[in-house]
């Protein structure tokens, strides 16, 4: 029981507050005289009492069901004692209630303490919901603690339910009655059952999940190192954090995910977008047949001429006979701005890689995704480096005769660039491989260059029976790896598109097209942009100008019956503003099943 005495000297502190200010807390606890503060700052009526209520809300997701289990044990423990028991999701918002106490119960009714009601400090005040957000620690308000009249008759013990891996806060439970029934016991009771709910999360987890987390946590174990985990979740020890700055931490997380796609193992430097540089000891972590993610010890390795250029890109003058790198190389005098321009560290380090193997007069394979810009950055540098060279481009699937082959020139740079390899045919490897022993080894001036995508290389093509005529292979980065570089990207597409027209993006439309994963990458954020300017010819590009499947985070490419769905999801939850309620009535299906199908296609927020 709380100490009558201890209660009516924090209700006259608080009336002192709230007529003089932060002045009149004195000797309150830290942590309510804050919240005091943050209420009033928020513009939180004390003598008002108005709950934000959501019909959108999630009351099946994985904390529910986590929670579920000792949400029972819970009210069947305290089934005597009059109270009331809520958890909520990670936005203060109310998602179950039980009551161990009709009597509590109805009172709890009376100030909207219900499913689907938010409890966020900024709409209430002080409360052991909205509080235990702003504090991140468990927290007790009693009485004349809470901030809003309609408040004050109870007392409200809550404590975050933490995710064991991200560390996030993903909800709070809170236990609630009249404040002359609270006992400092009850304090433990809730901390316990929240850390309970905490391990059910944890378990929830899928085991490629576990076995990154239990990876990191023997990473982590080394002092003085820092340590990242990389996989549906990022962790980071307290060096790390403090070793780099957010923007580096995201260069870093990139640049991981890039090296998680290529091989199990790798230490390597990397250049940062600030000028510094990191070496990076990466180990891929598997379960079974499915990469969990990997982590990564740190080192900050930056020299003390940090922010010299690697390689000089000037602009040359250039001549090159073939159509298709002639409009490359010709447009070097009056580009967009450059595609070896970039702040992403994989990026810059496959420029570097193929500037080296070029100045070597290396025969060169390039690897990745479609659309990432492979045969453009090929004919780029190569023409930076060359500029009296020529350079000359072939389709794979085109080779059928050695004779469609350019015949080498042994006065003048040239590279052939044989596009798309992995189309190449049976036939076309014999010409590829013939022509490839027809060239003078003592003749250096002649460079075969070759793109292709990277599943090329675990399918059985015809193109492997010529692999090894190629000296030196480099793996380029999809978009999503280079989130430092996308503004520039968009900019640059929208001036190829348009060039001499005012277009720009809106806040909102460069956070959907920077949230989408690109599968088809510089391909389809062109496509993206060009259907955007039809709609918007000149002027600010806004969000609905975009095609529906940018709204779409799945990395997987849909069927037609499934980008069809997905769009028509996107259109209803346009019309809704977002209300998925409202937005499933429309579509005819069940509330449960939009929330999966949202999940299913990876549509982010309206």
């Amino acid at each position: 029981m709380i100490d009558e005495r201890e209660r009516l000297r924090i209700a006259a502190a608080r009336a002192d507050f709230l007529e003089y200010g932060s002045a009149g807390a004195a000797g309150v606890p830290d942590v309510v005289a804050a919240s005091w503060q943050r209420s009033q700052s928020a513009g939180v009526d004390y003598a008002t009492f108005h709950v934000e209520y959501h019909d959108d809300i999630d009351f099946d997701s994985r904390l529910v069901r986590c929670a579920r289990p000792v949400l029972e044990r819970l009210s069947a423990d305290i089934a005597d004692v009059p109270v009331g028991i809520a958890l909520t999701d990670a936005h203060a918002r109310i998602v179950d209630r039980r009551d161990c106490s009709n009597f509590v119960g109805r009172l709890l009714d009376r100030v909207d303490f219900l499913p689907g009601f938010s409890y966020a400090e900024q709409g209430v005040g002080t409360n052991g919901i909205g509080t235990v957000f702003e504090s991140g620690s468990a927290i007790s308000i009693v009485g004349p603690e809470h901030f809003n009249d309609a408040l004050v008759q109870f007392a409200c013990t809550g404590a975050p339910i933490l995710d064991p891996i991200s560390g996030r806060i993903e909800g709070v439970l809170d236990v609630s009655m009249l404040a002359e029934s609270w006992s400092p016991l009850l304090h433990a009771l809730v901390k316990s059952a929240a850390m309970d709910i905490g391990r059910n999360l944890l378990l929830d987890r899928n085991q490629a999940e576990q076995a990154l987390f239990e990876m990191y946590v023997k990473a982590d174990s080394r002092p003085r190192q820092a340590v990242m985990a990389i996989g549906e979740t990022v962790i980071m020890n307290r060096r790390s954090q403090n070793m780099f700055t957010p923007e580096e931490q995201l260069a870093i997380h990139e640049h991981a995910r890039f090296l998680m796609t290529r091989r199990d193992r790798s230490a390597e430097s990397i250049s940062l977008p600030s000028g510094r540089t990191v070496h990076i000891r990466a180990t891929r972590i598997l379960c079974g047949d499915e990469v969990a993610g990997m982590v990564l010890l740190l080192d900050d390795n930056t020299p003390d001429n940090a922010g010299t250029p690697a390689v000089d890109r000037t602009l040359p003058a250039v001549d090159a006979p073939d159509p298709r790198t002639t409009a490359i190389a010709s447009g070097l005098h009056n580009p967009p701005p450059s595609i070896t321009e970039s702040r992403c560290p994989a990026w810059k380090q496959a420029c570097d890689s193929i500037i080296e193997s070029l100045g070597r007069r290396e025969n060169l394979l390039v690897l990745g995704e479609p659309g990432t810009g492979k045969f453009t950055l090929l004919a780029e540098l190569f023409h930076r480096m060359y500029p009296s060279g020529r350079s000359i481009a072939i389709d794979a699937d085109s080779v059928t005769r050695q004779g469609e082959l350019t015949a080498v020139d042994t006065t003048t740079s040239t590279l052939l660039i044989v596009r798309n390899l992995d189309r190449l045919t049976t036939y076309g490897v014999d010409v590829l491989n013939e022509f490839f022993d027809s060239l003078d080894l003592d003749t250096r001036n002649f460079i075969v260059a070759a793109t292709l995508s990277d599943t090329g290389i675990e399918s059985d093509l015809p193109c492997k029976d010529v692999l090894a005529n190629f000296d030196q292979s480099v793996t380029v980065p999809a978009i999503r790896f280079r989130s430092v570089d996308f503004p520039r990207l968009v900019d640059r597409t929208l001036r190829e598109i348009a060039p001499e027209r005012r277009i720009r993006l809106s806040p909102e439309a460069m956070r959907v097209l920077g949230a989408y994963s690109w599968p088809r990458n510089m391909t389809q954020l062109r496509e993206a942009l060009h259907s955007a300017v039809l709609k918007r010819p000149v002027g600010e590009i806004q969000a609905d100008d975009l095609p529906g499947y940018c709204r779409s985070t799945s990395t997987r490419t849909l069927s037609v019956l499934e980008a069809t769905e997905r769009d028509a999801i996107v259109a209803a939850l346009r019309e809704c503003d977002g209300n998925r309620v409202r937005a499933a009535e429309m579509l005819g299906m069940a509330r449960s099943s939009l929330y999966r199908k949202l999940k299913t296609y990876g549509v982010t927020e309206i």
